[in-house]
């Protein structure tokens, strides 16, 4: 079964700049970290981008076939199954991994636009799923190119910090957090223990305390439901 697509496009990509790429804006992780003075800001502002990328990394966005940044900010994508006449589609078909997904354009099987709710039906943003319907009832998907226009992502009509979803945003802070301490201590202590005098534990390299991918445990617990289950 081949329900993947063979190919991803970006045809109209968010601009390139932070407030249309940033999960969370400068002023607000200073409010969430209960900070007043302006001792921290350059660092922040640096770390801001930096734990975007990991978060974006994290939740396994869709890169598109030219390689362009992928972002949870809304761009218009589209998706491309090649024929394939010896397998079988089945009647759902998944959209590559840019969440949410906010609207399908257009969808062309064999050659022919199809039209929403009577041919084809949208199932839940995220994952993003096509079912292929005849008179309300699943069938299989063509054999055939099939070709889908969709916008996925969240608005950036303010800004992306502004539109994101909470929980993502939190995840964010919760990131530059740990960044952000972590910069005024010993990288490779894990543990500190003074009962006598003193008793330190270090990391070592592959340790856990990050994790492989150095995003915080929690904020891979917090990023769960946005993140691509495929390895």
């Amino acid at each position: 079964m081949r329900a993947f697509a063979d190919l991803l496009e970006t045809t109209a990509a968010a601009t390139d700049d932070a407030t249309n790429r940033n999960l969370t804006a400068l002023a607000t992780v200073k409010t969430a970290l209960k900070i007043t003075n302006t001792d921290s800001d350059t660092l922040i502002s640096a770390l801001i981008p930096r734990a975007t990328a990991l978060i974006v990394a994290g939740c396994r966005l869709a890169r598109d076939a030219a390689g362009a940044k992928p972002t949870f900010a809304r761009e218009t994508l589209r998706a491309t199954w090649h024929s394939e006449p010896i397998f079988n589609r089945g009647s759902e078909l998944y959209l590559p991994w840019r969440v949410p997904v906010y609207s399908i354009d257009s969808v062309v099987e064999a050659d022919t636009n199809l039209t929403v709710s009577t041919d084809y039906l949208l199932m839940g943003s995220t994952p993003g799923r096509l079912r292929r319907v005849s008179s309300d009832a699943p069938i299989e998907w063509s054999t055939g190119k099939i070709v889908v226009t969709f916008k996925a992502g969240f608005s950036v009509a303010t800004s992306l910090a502004t539109n994101i979803d909470a929980a993502i945003e939190a995840a964010a802070i919760e990131q530059i957090k740990g960044m952000l301490f972590a910069a005024d201590r010993d990288p490779t202590i894990r543990s500190e223990n003074v009962p006598d005098l003193a008793a330190v534990s270090y990391s070592v390299p592959g340790g856990d305390v990050m994790g492989a991918n150095v995003l915080l445990p929690a904020v891979r617990d917090m990023l769960a439901p946005w993140r691509n289950p495929a390895p």
